[in-house]
């Protein structure tokens, strides 16, 4: 029973070896996939027409910072020659103007992230039916998220090409 025992070790040991160089003989390729969909026709469109969209209140911001930059200045250089009350005015004006600016980023910073994030989930079943066509047509057995690596030879980097192929998805 002994001799039984290990003779069927042995034969599951060496499946297991055969079925592990099957394994390593299919394609391991490295994907960054935000990046994909991202660099995608659709992606630059709607970046190009969310900053048209976004222009009066990034022109504000803008201003908004070049002002607080020119107060905050003139603090700094008259200090000295202002009364307590017109530097506690202006320290109140600065405060301010800071307030509205950090709101006004905030706004546009969250209205960027969700654009973003409605994209992201819009553009994932393309993304999935484009892996799927690799995977089947190029015998792909791991894709490795692209962000996690810190080194890959030339050639197993599908991003460009997954980037290709979302073009071409209506």
């Amino acid at each position: 029973m002994n001799k039984v025992t290990k003779l069927l070790s042995f034969a599951a040991f060496s499946i297991t070896l055969s079925t592990s160089e099957l394994v390593l003989s299919d394609a391991i390729v490295v994907l960054k996939a935000e990046q994909a969909m991202f660099a995608t026709e659709k992606a630059i469109a709607l970046g190009a027409k969310l900053s048209e969209q976004l222009k009066p209140q990034t022109t504000r911001l803008d201003s908004m910072g070049e002002d607080l930059q020119a107060l905050q200045g003139r603090l700094e250089a008259d200090r000295d020659m202002m009364s307590s009350e017109e530097a506690q005015k202006l320290q109140l004006e600065i405060q301010t103007m800071a307030v509205e600016h950090q709101q006004l980023k905030a706004y546009l910073s969250n209205i960027k992230a969700k654009t973003e994030q409605d994209f992201l989930a819009k553009m994932r079943p393309a993304l999935d039916k484009v892996l799927r066509r690799l995977i089947e047509e190029n015998n792909i057995s791991l894709i490795i998220n692209g962000q996690s690596v810190i080194y890959n030879a030339a050639g197993i980097d599908i991003t460009p090409k997954v980037v290709e192929l979302l073009n071409m998805e209506p």
